[in-house]
């Protein structure tokens, strides 16, 4: 594809992937990362199929920039190797090598290169709902594996993050849910400015209020910042602006909450609504130890299949209703696992710009867009992971009320 030509910056990475931005596009590169053995072609066309044939039309309406698999001849894997030595973290340069394949994804932390600043929310929601095994409890699988994480050592103290009150609908549990983000990100919440992290687990929060006194935008009010988010958020998908305008009331965090409330009242055409309704897809499946009998991505082949026999478009709703009623629970419940760990994206820009849904605050129309990422197949051992961890949870958090 020809890179070395194009002008591009290391961003970051994670186990699986090198990711860089395209300078001067609205594209992303992911570089995949080779261990002992080279990266096979059929599980990364079956992973890029997986997501812009199921998980994009059945989140993203309006979705017109897909992933796209490329490769690299071994001359470009060669010079951004190099390249990449000055730019990564010392902990990372000895891992792996670089495999020829890529995909090229849109770069969601920015409206667009046409804007002269771009800002982007990054939120990780979690699991919206509690599931079966915790209703004797009220307490949801977030909220639980705060325990876990706290007696493993991985956090300093619990969030008071509830997923529940994000998906709510309610805008002042959404806000407290927000609030809570801000003060404890933990790998859950972030702030890019022009494609760079300014905000995360790593900024303290006195840095966050900085952050917003330097956006004019909200006139340094982190409330209407807040509520800001909450706006775009509940999008049902019209083209008309919403107005918002600041509130001097501050949402109190309730450090006592001992319950997880499962009420809401969300628009069916909100993208939260739509989360909800697919991770609660797990509920239709019972696990079993032959439950992960199949190969790692083989049942993304069935379900490919699946859409292909009944001639399905999965953006449609009715379409989406016989997908449901036909596919296997395992699998609904494989699609479920990956839309509990995805990431939302919410981009926008000071700099007004044709073709997008606004929020108006004063006399400012503010752009934006609202994004799904992280949305690649997980395998089947995923099933059985998350019933192990479901009998620690309520292994620790019983022995933590014993103590209450």
């Amino acid at each position: 594809m020809d890179l070395l030509r194009k002008p591009w910056r290391y961003i970051n990475e994670g186990n699986k992937h090198i990711v860089l931005k395209i300078m001067g596009t609205a594209h992303v590169l992911r570089l995949i990362k080779e261990g002992e053995t080279e990266a096979d072609l059929k599980s990364i066309q079956l992973s890029v199929d997986f997501v812009n044939k199921v998980m994009f039309p059945l989140l993203i309406s309006d979705c017109c920039v897909l992933q796209e698999l490329n490769v690299l001849s071994a001359e470009e894997i060669k010079g951004i190797s190099v390249k990449l030595s000055s730019c990564r973290p010392g902990y990372r340069k000895t891992e792996s090598k670089i495999s020829c394949y890529t995909i090229r994804a849109q770069d969601l932390s920015i409206l667009s290169p046409k804007c002269e600043t771009n800002y982007c929310i990054e939120i990780k929601p979690k699991e919206g709902f509690i599931a079966a095994s915790f209703r004797k409890f009220s307490k949801c699988y977030f909220c639980l594996k705060q325990f876990l994480k706290l007696q493993n050592g991985q956090i300093d103290n619990i969030s008071e993050y509830c997923p529940l009150n994000l998906f709510s609908g309610d805008k002042m549990r959404m806000r407290h849910a927000l609030l809570s983000l801000v003060s404890n990100p933990q790998n859950n919440f972030k702030i890019f400015k022009d494609g760079n992290i300014i905000y995360s687990d790593k900024n303290s929060l006195n840095e966050f209020e900085h952050i917003v006194q330097n956006m004019t935008l909200f006139g340094g009010s982190t409330n209407l910042f807040i509520d800001f988010i909450a706006e775009m958020l509940l999008n049902n998908n019209e083209t008309t602006n919403s107005i918002i305008r600041d509130t001097t009331e501050i949402q109190v965090i309730n450090k006592e909450r001992t319950k997880c409330l499962e009420e809401n009242q969300l628009n069916n055409n909100t993208l939260l609504y739509k989360l909800l309704d697919l991770q609660k897809l797990s509920e239709k499946f019972s696990f079993c130890s032959s439950s992960n009998n199949e190969g790692n991505l083989d049942y993304i082949l069935s379900i490919l299949q699946l859409i292909k026999m009944e001639n399905l478009d999965l953006s449609r709703k009715t379409d989406t209703e016989k997908f449901i009623e036909l596919c296997d629970s395992k699998y609904l419940a494989m699609i479920s696992s990956v839309v509990k760990d995805c990431s939302l994206m919410m981009s926008f820009s000071s700099n007004f710009i044709e073709g997008y849904h606004t929020i108006q605050i004063g006399e400012s129309k503010i752009p934006y867009k609202v994004s799904v990422t992280d949305l690649e197949p997980k395998t089947m051992k995923t099933l059985e992971k998350r019933q192990k961890t479901e009998f620690k949870l309520i292994d620790i958090y019983q022995k933590h009320i014993s103590f209450l």
